[in-house]
């Protein structure tokens, strides 16, 4: 096959088939991995048991998706990275599949394990896939495109799935996720894309012709990583990222069930609230930009902040549906906002170790989303939607006292002019940065 763009991509320039290929899969995984909050009721009074045991799924969804990311992504660096899409693809199809038609919980989480571990290979390989070949003059674009479908997973997706599973079953959410999936594997299959770098004619950098890479031996890539992560600030962000999304993932997953014992069953009241959230998490792509300029840690600060009594206020107002209206859109905003500001300022506080110090803010999201179930869900069945509202806000309001001291260590080294952070050697972030942050790209 050539190793050149073909077919589509030498038409018309932009790979427009191949990309929309590529948003459709991570839109069908993005969309499964949130949807579970709004099915919960259904799901547990499917297999006869109680929604903190169904809300596991998400944890097994989130513990297998960072377990998929360490083993399997990196075969696309090896073997054909249009196979392992392809592979990743019908894995996850298989695994929807199982969800569907599971006759018990243990098949369930078998499913959603499956899920996950191909949604693990098949994300950062589409992202690879990107850079190894769309040309470059495209590849912003592209990666911007791709991106995005976090947030329209989030905004249509979830939304759509519930109204699924409440005017027919839960298991058609599934069995739509799993079509869609099919769909994307049989596009990848056709579309005639090689396995050559796109460079636009621009040579890589010479090297050696008979030499390799050294091996990063095990003691090096620890040391590295120490270094990474003892970079100005770079622990104080991980950690606050971590606890900002254990307060979401633990207030998310448990917010449509709430909500249908709010509205009542089969009510589409439950989708619509959630989409309400979803377009409230879609406006960062315009308030990054207030961010560049008021700048990110304060903006960071003050949102953290403001996500604190907006947790304790949303069970609160859950009655009064124009005021639960504006707290979840609010929430949504402010969120949105937040995995922005981290993910970025993770992204430019060490030039040199930024790939580790990105690997460190997936494991904290995804560490996040297994802990944010497994631990809240009991005390959502003992004590309600109102006391964990006041423990996720308890939780932000920690991250948000990480995020003040962080922003003053980076004063306190800018006054005395010593250190990295004295001087920035990265300035704000571009608009495409943005965007390849802020749709809820937590990987």
């Amino acid at each position: 096959m050539s190793d050149r763009l073909s077919g589509e991509e030498g038409a018309a320039g932009f790979p427009l088939l191949t990309v929309l290929a590529l948003m459709a899969g991570i839109f069908a995984v993005g969309s499964e991995e949130l949807v579970v909050s709004p099915l919960l009721v259904d799901m547990a009074t499917s297999f006869d048991t109680t929604v903190a045991v169904m809300a596991l799924s998400v944890s097994a969804y989130g513990v297998s998706t960072a377990i998929g990311a360490l083993l399997f992504a990196p075969l696309g660096d090896r073997f054909s990275r249009r196979l392992s899409l392809t592979i990743g693809m019908a894995a996850f199809v298989s695994g929807t599949l199982m969800c569907a038609f599971a006759t018990g919980p243990g098949l369930f989480f078998t499913g959603r394990a499956l899920a996950g571990l191909a949604t693990g290979a098949f994300v950062p390989t589409a992202y690879a896939f990107v850079g190894d070949h769309i040309a470059y003059r495209h590849r912003a674009k592209a990666m911007g495109i791709l991106v995005s479908s976090w947030s329209i997973s989030l905004v249509l997706g979830v939304p759509m799935g519930s109204f699924i599973g409440q005017w027919a079953n839960w298991r058609w959410t599934f069995g739509m996720l799993s079509v869609l999936g099919v769909f994307v594997a049989c596009v990848l299959l056709m579309t005639r894309v090689g396995a050559g770098p796109a460079t636009d004619g621009v040579p890589p950098p010479a090297t050696a012709p008979d030499t390799a890479p050294a091996p990063v031996s095990s003691q090096r890539w620890i040391q590295s990583a120490a270094r990474a992560f003892l970079a100005p600030k770079v622990s104080l962000y991980v950690l606050a990222t971590f606890l900002n999304m254990l307060g979401f993932y633990g207030m998310y997953t448990f917010l449509g069930s709430a909500l249908q014992y709010r509205f009542g069953d089969g009510s589409s009241m439950t989708g619509i609230m959630i989409l309400l959230y979803g377009l409230g998490f879609a406006t960062s792509f315009v308030t990054g930009r207030w961010a560049d300029k008021l700048g990110k840690e304060r903006v960071l600060a003050a949102l953290l902040g403001g996500l604190v009594p907006a947790l304790v206020a949303i069970p609160l107002v859950a009655g009064w549906t124009p005021l639960l209206v504006l707290c979840l859109f609010l929430w949504g905003a402010m969120q949105s906002l937040v995995v922005t500001l981290l993910s970025t300022l993770l992204s430019e506080s060490s030039q040199q170790y930024r790939g580790t110090v990105l690997a460190f803010y997936s494991l904290a999201t995804n560490l996040a989303v297994a802990l944010g179930a497994a631990l809240l869900g009991p005390l959502f069945t003992a004590y309600g939607f109102s006391a964990l509202g006041w423990v996720c806000a308890g939780i932000t309001l920690v991250a948000f006292v990480l995020s003040g001291w962080a922003q003053r260590r980076g004063v306190e080294r800018a006054a005395t002019g010593t250190g990295p952070a004295a001087t920035s050697t990265e300035g704000p972030a571009t608009g495409t940065e943005r965007a390849a942050t802020g749709g809820g790209g937590r990987r």
